[in-house]
C-alpha cells in the first residue's frame, strides 16, 4: 500500500506539472491566434498577416502554436488536468468509478470532436483569405491546422489514452482499493437505497397515521350521528306506540259499549 501511495504521489505531481506546463501553452497558443487574426485583419485578407506568424506572450512556447484552433494544446491541458484530478482522488483515498478512470464518461468522443472541429476550422479559415493574393503557402498554413489538430486527437486518443494511460491507470487503481463499481460505489448505493427506504417508510408511517387519525375522526362523528339519530328515532317510536295504545283503548271502550248496548238490547227484546 506505501509503494501504491508513493507511486500515486509521484505521479501526481508529474502530471500536474504537465498540466500546468499544457495549459501555459493553451494560453500562449490563444495569445499567438489572436495576434494572427490582428495581423490578418490589418493585412485585408492578404498573405502577410500568414507570413508574419506573430507568437504568443511566452516566445519560449511558440514551438508549441502550431494551428490556429488551439486544439492541438487544448487536448493535452485537459487531458492531463483530468489525470492529475484523479490521482488526487486516489491520494485524498475517494473511492473512484474504474469504468472512465482517470478521464470522464465521453472523454474520447470529446477530444476526436475537438481534431474534427480543428479540421473544419482550418478549412474554414481559407475562405477569410483575399482570393486575389491567396498562395499555396496560405493553404498550406491552414491546412497545417487542420491536419495537426486532428493528428493530435487520434495519437492521444488511440496511441496514449487507450493503450498506455488507461491500463497503467486501472492497475494503480487496483492495488489502492479504491475501485468502484461500473456503476459508483455499491455500498454507497446500497447506503442511499436503505436511505430511501427509511424515508419512505417513515412517509408512509406518517401517511398511516394521518389516515388512521381522519378515519377514527369520522367514525366518532358517525357514532355521534347515529347516538343522534337513535335517539330520534327511539323517541319517534316511543310517540308512535303511545299513540297507537290510545287509539286501541278508544277503540277497546267503544267496543265495550257497543257490546254493552247490544245486550241491553236483545234482553228487552227477550222480556
Amino acid at each position: 500500500m506505501y509503494a501504491t501511495m508513493k507511486k500515486t504521489a509521484l505521479l501526481f505531481v508529474l502530471t500536474l506539472a504537465a498540466a500546468a506546463a499544457a495549459w501555459l501553452a493553451f494560453a500562449n497558443n490563444v495569445v499567438a491566434i489572436v495576434n494572427w487574426w490582428k495581423s490578418f485583419a490589418a493585412a485585408g485578407g492578404g498573405t502577410s498577416g500568414v507570413a508574419a506568424g506573430p507568437g504568443g506572450f511566452l516566445p519560449w512556447l511558440d514551438w508549441s502554436v502550431v494551428d490556429y484552433s488551439a486544439v492541438t494544446t487544448f487536448i493535452p491541458a485537459l487531458g492531463f488536468t483530468c489525470m492529475a484530478f484523479s490521482l488526487g482522488r486516489l491520494l485524498a483515498r475517494r473511492r473512484t468509478n474504474a469504468a472512465d478512470f482517470p478521464f470522464f464518461r465521453g472523454s474520447d468522443q470529446l477530444n476526436v470532436a475537438l481534431g474534427l472541429f480543428g479540421t473544419l476550422w482550418g478549412i474554414i479559415v481559407i475562405g477569410y483569405f483575399n482570393l486575389e493574393t491567396v498562395t499555396m503557402a496560405d493553404l498550406m498554413q491552414c491546412l497545417h491546422t487542420a491536419l495537426f489538430s486532428t493528428l493530435t486527437a487520434v495519437v492521444w486518443v488511440f496511441m496514449f489514452d487507450r493503450p498506455l494511460v488507461r491500463p497503467l491507470f486501472a492497475r494503480l487503481l487496483a492495488s489502492s482499493g479504491l475501485a468502484a463499481a461500473e456503476d459508483g460505489d455499491l455500498a454507497e448505493a446500497v447506503d442511499r437505497l436503505v436511505a430511501r427506504l427509511d424515508a419512505a417508510s417513515d412517509r408512509f408511517d406518517s401517511r398511516q397515521k394521518a389516515y388512521e387519525a381522519a378515519f377514527e375522526k369520522r367514525l366518532a362523528q358517525y357514532e355521534r350521528e347515529f347516538g343522534a339519530r337513535q335517539k330520534e328515532y327511539a323517541e319517534f317510536f316511543a310517540r308512535r306506540i303511545a299513540e297507537l295504545e290510545k287509539s286501541a283503548a278508544r277503540e277497546k271502550s267503544r267496543a265495550d259499549a257497543a257490546t254493552a248496548r247490544l245486550k241491553a238490547v236483545v234482553s228487552a227484546a227477550m222480556e
